[in-house]
């Protein structure tokens, strides 16, 4: 059973395992990350129970993305089960990528 992410350590938990997915792909992507990405638009808040997760992901030469991960989603990524995840986090980046300056 995955942690319940709506608590202060499962959500901790979520946020490292999320952030090593976004690293590793914006690696792949040669796209370098910026110090401080904002969870949950910044508030401080934790998820609701089955609630979404909201990340806006940073690169280094300042462009931002806002994404919003699917409840149901991060529940099947933290068990191990197929999800959609890591593809949203990878759209996410190639957004960034196309608007990043040359």
């Amino acid at each position: 059973m995955p942690p319940d992410y709506h608590t202060q350590m499962g959500f901790q938990a979520l946020q490292i395992r999320l952030w090593n997915a976004v690293t590793a792909l914006a690696h792949q992507k040669g796209l370098r990350l910026g110090q401080e990405q904002v969870w949950m638009d910044g508030k401080g808040s934790l998820p609701t129970q089955g609630g979404s997760v909201a990340l806006t992901i940073r690169l280094s030469s300042g462009e931002q993305e806002k994404v919003t991960l699917d409840g149901a989603q991060v529940a099947a990524y933290l068990d191990g089960r197929l999800s959609h995840v890591e593809r949203t986090l990878g759209q996410t980046l190639d957004t960034l990528k196309v608007r990043r300056p040359r």
